[in-house]
């Protein structure tokens, strides 16, 4: 069984709060190839939302491709955005990374940063595939846009789910 741990989007430090919990989630990951991590940010709704869980496999640069959610480190903490684009030369690699709701892509993620890709999505006892349909390209581009909609998008969320 493997552990349901981290956070990704609010970007907590390792030695913070979930300093246990992130060492144990690079752990597993490490030693196994393979972790699930809890998400608690928006940054990339309406594919992933905060509740949900990412199974995560450790990939190198070169097995990721453009339209792939890889997670990365980032100031101590996780991220997980949508990689647009590489960059570089062959062993000199970057991955241009954008969050689906925000309106800027990331610095370029290196080597060093990438921890894996984002293989399927756990929500509500479904396994979905962090794919980015017509629908979800549009509603991203408004949320990115709108902090009013996103606020708005989670509480709905909330209400809906307390029914």
């Amino acid at each position: 069984m493997k552990p349901d741990i981290g956070t990704i989007g609010s970007l907590e430090t390792l030695e913070g709060r979930s300093g246990l919990k992130g060492e144990l989630f690079l752990e597993v990951l490490k030693s196994t190839g393979q972790a699930k991590l809890g998400v608690t940010g928006a940054s990339m709704l309406p594919a992933i939302w905060p509740g949900d869980i990412l199974e995560v496999h450790r990939q190198s640069m070169e097995e990721v491709s453009p339209g792939d959610v890889v997670l990365f480190t980032r100031r101590g903490g996780f991220a997980a955005h949508r990689v647009m684009k590489k960059t570089g030369r062959p062993g000199r690699r970057l991955l241009i990374t954008h969050g689906d709701a925000l309106p800027a892509p990331d610095e370029p993620v290196s080597p060093r940063e990438l921890l894996g890709r984002v293989s399927a999505v756990l929500r509500g006892g479904r396994r979905l595939e962090p794919r980015l349909t017509r629908w979800s390209r549009a509603s991203s581009w408004i949320l990115a846009r709108s902090d009013l909609c996103v606020r708005l998008v989670l509480r709905l969320r909330r209400l809906a789910q307390s029914f």
